[in-house]
Formats: structure tokens, sequence, C-alpha cells
């Protein structure tokens, strides 16, 4: 008996390697991204901000102005 595929059988093989494709293209993406020596600046300032004590925060602001 010979097999046919259905319709269903070939979107789904299309659809998972389309997606293992689009993950494929987005990790190395995010990777280029995060390691393009040009971040180095944004990515250090991010990464003080949470030691930063100048900031302040929404409380302060509002006690503040009153």
């Amino acid at each position: 008996m010979e097999h046919t595929t259905t319709a269903y059988e070939t979107v789904h093989t299309w659809t998972t390697s389309g997606g293992l494709v689009f993950m494929v293209i987005m990790f190395l993406g995010i990777l280029f991204y995060a390691l393009r020596p040009g971040n180095k600046k944004i990515f250090d300032h991010a990464a003080s901000l949470a030691l930063n004590e100048d900031i302040d925060t929404p409380d302060e602001k509002t006690e503040s102005a009153r």
C-alpha cells in the first residue's frame, strides 16, 4: 500500500523546519547584537544603573514635589 502525504503532514513538516531555521537566525542575531563591541558602553551603563544611588525612585519624586 502506498503512503500518501496529507496536507497536515506537509504543513507540519514545513512549519517545524521553518520554525527551527527562524529560531536559529533569531538566536544568532541576538548573539551578534549582544556581543558587538559598539554596544559595550550601553550595556556597561545599563549594568551600573542598579548600583547608582543618584536615581530618584517614583516615591522620592512625589515626596519632593510636595
